[in-house]
């Protein structure tokens, strides 16, 4: 199942006595949490993505030891700082938008516990790894990591390690999508080429896939004209999400006379890593980070009935101006090879809440 989306909520337009004074008076119902999640009693975890031959002779890949002991540590380290609401547990092995994600997730927890349903985890163990071939370093992976809830659905994990004597290291990890078709990836002894945001033999750069879906997060499909991105879970519920809101602002009023409605995504550049599939396309993982924002027009006003999670964490339940949520998600998207007929393929999203401000 999908997780309700605490970003909405019921809203109706009511006129205040005062003449030219517009109030939206919003539900009881809980404000959002943006990320999906699959419920393991309701839906099939989906299949892990098909490897490819083994080779007579292994070639330079990390080790499953290797991951494995990374991953387990990752996760330990993971479940303390969510334990003690601290990210000081987070050292050396989450780093990054990992870590500036749960540094402000918990700063919102202790503003209202509603919150604490977005620590969400991979758990300890390795479904399967992505291996890089490069020996030179720094070498990157991608983990395909059990859930430590009780969903059933793995993360693909993104790994890191700067030289020989560091740790590796995950700045995100992106809960696989259900009912999205994987890609195979190579056999683990054989290891997969390293892709970097500019590879220009695929169906579209890496970096380009990226930001043309955080458009199409954005603006919707219109933004795609040439329909190269293949519809996903998290995009549907999104927009389905932000078309609901929209419906709700406008209730009782002429379209976008009382508040608007717009979130825009950003894809964070830094946060990268890409690695070749079995067909010659790439598996890519990165951050977008959102800011939805309700303007309230002149005159008007935005009004809860019930406190919730998002209103202490603003301080109020009454808005003037504006009111802002902001978010991270780390995603994955698979990218076929130049010439393929498929289509660019996000297979994974974890969603956190970051901030809410209003005035």
């Amino acid at each position: 199942m999908t997780r309700p989306d605490h970003r909405t909520g019921s809203l109706r337009a009511t006129r205040r006595i005062r003449p030219g004074r517009r109030e939206l008076l919003l539900g009881s119902g809980l404000l959002a949490a943006g990320a999906l999640s699959a419920c393991a009693s309701e839906v099939e975890p989906p299949a892990a993505p098909v490897t490819g031959p083994e080779l007579e002779a292994p070639t330079p890949v990390q080790t499953e030891e290797q991951l494995s002991t990374a991953i387990s540590e990752i996760h330990e380290a993971v479940a303390a700082a969510d334990e003690k609401r601290s990210a000081k547990p987070l050292d050396p092995r989450v780093v990054g938008s990992a870590q500036e994600f749960r540094s402000k997730l918990y700063k919102l927890i202790k503003k209202s516990k509603g919150f604490a349903k977005d620590l969400e985890r991979p758990g300890a163990s390795m479904v399967m790894p992505l291996t890089s071939v490069d020996a030179e370093f720094p070498r990157t992976a991608i983990a395909l990591v059990e859930d430590a809830g009780d969903s059933g659905v793995p993360f693909f994990m993104a790994l890191r390690q700067e030289s020989a004597k560091d740790p590796y290291t995950t700045w995100g990890w992106a809960q696989q999508a259900v009912g999205v078709e994987m890609p195979d990836v190579a056999n683990a002894l054989v290891g997969s080429q390293q892709v970097g945001p500019d590879a220009d033999d695929l169906l579209m750069t890496p970096m380009a896939a990226l930001k043309l879906y955080a458009k199409v997060l954005s603006d919707g499909d219109e933004a795609d004209p040439d329909d190269k991105l293949a519809d996903d879970p998290f995009k549907v519920q999104t927009h389905k999400n932000i078309a609901q809101e929209r419906k709700e602002l406008n209730t009782g009023v002429d379209y976008d006379e009382a508040a608007t409605i717009k979130e825009v995504w950003t894809v964070r550049e830094e946060d990268f890593v890409g690695l070749r599939t079995d067909e010659g396309g790439a598996l890519v993982m990165s951050t977008i980070t959102s800011k939805r924002t309700v303007r309230i027009k002149e005159r008007g006003t935005m009004r809860y009935e019930e406190e919730n999670p998002y209103t202490k964490a603003a301080g109020t339940r009454e808005f003037n101006e504006n009111f802002i949520r902001t978010f991270g998600t780390h995603v994955a998207v698979h990218i076929p090879p130049k010439g393929a007929k498929g289509k660019i393929q996000p297979v994974g999203a974890t969603q956190t809440v970051l901030g809410v401000t209003g005035e």
